[in-house]
């Protein structure tokens, strides 16, 4: 069977695999920016998300939660966890994480550009770097909305956690998703920018099943149904992507029953 991804390094013991949707950005960058720059930019965005997504791992690893792969594509990267923390502070660091990484990489790509000899590198790596300093630093602004599933949509959930309980405080942060994944949609769609529409598709899908996920688990985890399913009655144990985009993996029983969570 023809594969979607393909599994590059291990980290930590995590797999780092690239989807072939990242061809889509690469033949972008080259369009504008011509092979070698394009090259440079494909690999250096790689490398960008892969290091936020590490920074979600490293927290969810510290917590006790096993990470299983990593994920890039073209609409942004996906750590795969078995569960994720349910205490809001250690949800929050971890979500937390990610964006933080990025902030550091984007600031010290930018300022780097003033102190590396200029002779030595050459114009187009450092517009390189430039354009990857800019371009982490949008992650960390695009991530940080209070949009379920993004980073800043479970910093959200986290907050609301202890006044609301974990179940209405997801249906709030993600109702608050779909309404900003919708005119995500609508300002992508005006401005013919597809991958903003794809990436607003998403996030509204993700939104909606982040909720019945949690549903779920609060349901079983009252009534203890969980044991109807063949597995042991008792807290369910998540299954879920960190950072958007979805992305779905797996292919045994539990993971067919349960339904993916992301953030992006």
């Amino acid at each position: 069977m023809f594969k979607t991804s393909y599994q590059v390094a291990t980290v930590w013991g995590i797999p780092i695999k690239l989807h072939i949707s990242l061809l889509i950005v690469l033949f972008i960058f080259i369009r504008y920016f011509g092979w070698v720059m394009g090259i440079l930019l494909e690999v250096g965005l790689a490398t960008s998300i892969v290091l936020h997504e590490l920074g979600h791992s490293l927290v969810a690893i510290q917590k006790g939660c096993r990470v299983r792969e990593i994920t890039l594509m073209c609409i942004g990267g996906a750590a795969q966890m078995e569960k994720i923390p349910t205490k809001p502070w250690d949800e929050c660091l971890m979500a937390a994480a990610g964006p933080l990484v990025s902030l550091v990489l984007g600031l010290a790509l930018l300022f780097s550009t003033r102190f590396l000899p200029l002779d030595f590198l050459g114009n187009n790596v450092l517009l390189c770097l430039q354009i990857l300093g800019i371009v982490n630093l949008w992650l960390v602004a695009f991530n940080m909305l209070p949009s379920f599933p993004m980073d800043g949509g479970r910093i959200l959930r986290a907050a609301l956690t202890p006044r609301f309980g974990r179940l209405k405080a997801t249906f709030i942060a993600a109702r608050l998703g779909k309404i900003m994944a919708v005119l995500f949609g609508i300002y992508g769609f005006l401005q013919t920018n597809w991958l903003l529409v794809a990436v607003a598709f998403f996030v509204f899908i993700a939104a909606g099943n982040e909720y019945k996920m949690v549903e779920m688990q609060e349901r079983m985890n009252a009534q203890g149904a969980w044991s109807l399913f063949g597995h042991p009655a008792g807290p369910v144990d998540d299954r879920v992507n960190i950072s958007p985009p979805p992305y779905e993996g797996g292919n045994d029983q539990q993971a067919r029953l349960e339904t993916d969570e992301s953030i992006r």
